[in-house]
C-alpha cells in the first residue's frame, strides 16, 4: 500500500493505492473562510496537520469544551488563535488523529466554536 499527497492550490487530494487501484480524497483544505485539517497532539498541545502530516497551524489552540464519548470518539470544540485578534475555530472528532472542521471568524471565539460543533455534530449524526 502506497499513500501520498497532490497539492492543487489550497486543496490537499490524499491518494492510497491498494491491490492496484487508487482512492483519492480531500486532504486538508483552506476555501475562503473554511479550513480541514486534522488534529495532532504534540506535548500537550493541539496543532492542525495536513493529510501527510505537515504542520497546518500550530498557534495557541484551546479546547472551549469536550463532548460525551460516542461512537465516533469525543468531540472537541477547538480554537486556534490567531495573531491578528482572529480565530480559527471547528470541530474535530479527538484532539489526535480526527478530521477538523472549521472557519475563520473576528469575534465571539468560544461561541462561534461551540456553533460550528452543533452544526457538524448534527451532520455526523444524519450520515449515520
Amino acid at each position: 500500500m502506497k499513500t501520498y499527497c497532490v497539492r492543487q492550490g489550497q486543496t490537499e487530494i490524499s491518494v492510497i493505492e491498494h491491490q492496484g487501484h487508487a482512492f483519492a480524497a480531500i486532504g486538508s483544505s483552506v476555501q475562503g473562510k473554511r479550513v480541514t485539517g486534522y488534529t495532532e497532539t504534540v506535548r500537550g498541545d493541539v496543532v492542525l496537520n495536513t493529510w501527510c502530516g505537515k504542520t497546518l497551524l500550530g498557534s495557541r489552540c484551546q479546547v472551549v469544551q469536550a463532548y460525551a464519548e460516542d461512537d465516533w470518539g469525543q468531540g472537541v470544540a477547538l480554537v486556534f488563535r490567531l495573531s491578528n485578534g482572529r480565530a480559527i475555530v471547528g470541530y474535530a472528532l479527538d484532539k489526535h488523529g480526527m478530521l477538523f472542521r472549521g472557519e475563520l471568524v473576528d469575534e465571539d471565539f468560544e461561541y462561534a466554536a461551540t456553533q460550528e460543533v452543533e452544526h457538524w455534530r448534527r451532520i455526523d449524526a444524519e450520515d449515520q
